[in-house]
């Protein structure tokens, strides 16, 4: 598989067969938080228009700021996790159709959480 930049930084970031299923077991929320950004604005970034990651980067810091104004359910993370993980899958595995609709269903997932605690 290709080299992924935040493999170092992410426990979950697959880059073998063999760690493609590990997930992170940490579900403190700045870290999960930081994981969860550096992930995101790096798929947004090899997506390779700079267009979308400068616009994505700018959103983030509202994104954090909502969620962390909600609990932090361990059922939720563990949703997320899974959805990360099938997401790098299918971008390691070079199926843009389906990353696409992965991450559709997850900013979907995470715009309803934060609709049905904050509003």
């Amino acid at each position: 598989p290709p080299s992924v930049p935040w493999a170092a930084h992410s426990p979950a970031a697959p880059t073998s067969s063999t760690s493609r299923n590990r997930s992170t077991s940490s579900t403190s929320t700045p870290a999960t938080r930081r994981r969860d950004t550096l992930l995101h604005l790096t798929l947004a970034e090899l997506s390779g228009s700079p267009t979308l990651a400068a616009q994505y980067a700018a959103v983030r810091a509202t994104v954090n700021d909502l969620l962390d104004c909600i609990p932090l359910l361990v059922r939720n993370l563990e949703h997320s996790q899974r959805q990360h993980d099938a997401l790098v899958e299918a971008v390691l595995d070079g199926d843009a159709d389906g990353a696409r609709e992965i991450m559709r269903e997850h900013c979907a997932g995470t715009a309803a959480l934060l609709r049905g605690f904050l509003t």
